[in-house]
């Protein structure tokens, strides 16, 4: 019996049954999790708090206080917003060049299943110098 459902991203009718497709347990989590990372802070209308901050670090100076602020914020906005995770862990890359690009791979596990899930989120700006 699941412990969470919910709707599955991007919305499908199951072609069958004429219902939503839906996920469960750690698949609606590792959902929630990309949606928050995907979801600008002020950008819904109703709950203009839900996101996270990660498109404001476009356009930075990547050094080590912008990577402490980026993994910060992160983590900061699961914590906020996904009751299910427990233990967060985050790796990020950052490439220079003509594109500057920063990769965040956030690991966590649940309280749902001890599995440890992964999500990547990419921001890749135009060097600005």
């Amino acid at each position: 019996m699941p412990i969470i459902k919910g709707w599955k991203f991007p919305i499908d009718i199951n072609k069958k049954t004429g219902r939503i497709e839906t996920v469960c347990d750690n698949e609606t989590v590792k959902q929630s999790v990309n949606m928050i990372l995907k979801t600008q802070i002020m950008e819904r209308k109703v709950v203009s708090f839900y996101g996270s901050e990660l498109r404001s670090f476009m356009f930075g100076i990547v050094d080590s206080n912008y990577i402490s602020s980026f993994k910060k914020s992160i983590k900061t906005a699961i914590e906020k917003w996904e009751d299910h995770v427990k233990t967060i862990k985050i790796g990020v890359r950052a490439a220079g060049g003509p594109v500057s690009r920063v990769e965040a791979e956030v690991e966590y596990t649940t309280d749902i299943s001890p599995e440890i899930e992964r999500v990547t989120k990419r921001i890749s700006m135009s060097d600005t110098k």
